[in-house]
């Protein structure tokens, strides 16, 4: 009897322990310098992801379909945090936004084989243009409707292939982004044949880890996110982090 004890003990300590380690998501098409892998079944990497280890014992970090992890978060499917988010006012009536951590800089890229000159000068020429982005992206920084960017790309690769088979003339992200993917190798980008230029017209919008409204800790663990993102301030480790990656 005193054995059945101690292992039903064993049990719900474990069981308890395992609801309390924090799950995260991003984007599984790689979002560097944010969250990315190198290769299959190799941790997660990235400053969001390194963040969150600082922060929080042990979270479990994986790469999802960007829109998955959106709505897994949202109705609490197996995650609690979602990693590296921009708010906007459709999100905002969804999530809890942590302080913001980082900042992206809106820009395009383009093939130079088919722009032998920038072909943005204002931010309202995206007009004149055939727009492709992430399926599940927020770009609410071009200022264009939804239905006028076409958003059935679910991998970066797809994206790129896009613009080379003539179904885009732009793909619009993050400056930081495109070049992480440059930098390491994830996308093949020919920079003698890509170009990478700022939107303009537009501003630098700050990075949030986000909660659902309907987590019933969700206050508990945005407010342990804003203390955690102040004390790495504080120390100066958010700063070596984001140094790290850039």
């Amino acid at each position: 009897m005193r054995y059945l004890l101690f292992f039903a003990v064993l049990f719900v300590l474990r069981d308890a322990g395992a609801a309390e380690r924090l799950r995260a998501c991003g984007g599984d098409s790689n979002w560097p310098p944010m969250s990315y892998i190198k290769a299959a079944g190799t941790p997660v990497e990235g400053l969001s992801a390194d963040i969150l280890r600082n922060i929080f014992a042990d979270p479990k970090i994986e790469l999802r379909p960007w829109a998955r992890c959106l709505a897994e978060v949202q109705a609490r499917e197996g995650f609690d945090i979602v990693m590296s988010v921009f708010k906007n006012p459709e999100r905002e009536k969804i999530y809890l936004f942590s302080h913001g951590y980082h900042s992206l800089t809106p820009s395009y890229l383009y093939s130079a084989k088919r722009f032998s000159q920038a072909p943005l000068q204002v931010l309202s020429d995206l007009e004149k243009y055939k727009v492709c982005s992430l399926h599940g992206s927020s770009t609410f920084y071009t200022k264009l409707p939804a239905s006028a960017i076409e958003s059935g790309a679910t991998s970066y690769t797809s994206l790129v292939r896009k613009i080379e088979r003539g179904h885009c003339d732009i793909v619009v992200d993050m400056q930081e982004v495109l070049w992480g993917f440059a930098r390491l190798s994830l996308l093949p980008l020919d920079m003698s044949t890509y170009k990478i230029l700022n939107l303009p017209q537009t501003e630098k919008y700050p990075l949030h880890f986000g909660v659902s409204k309907g987590h019933p800790q969700a206050a508990q663990i945005i407010e342990q996110l804003d203390k955690g993102l102040l004390e790495l301030q504080r120390n100066g480790k958010l700063s070596s982090i984001i140094n790290k990656y850039q």
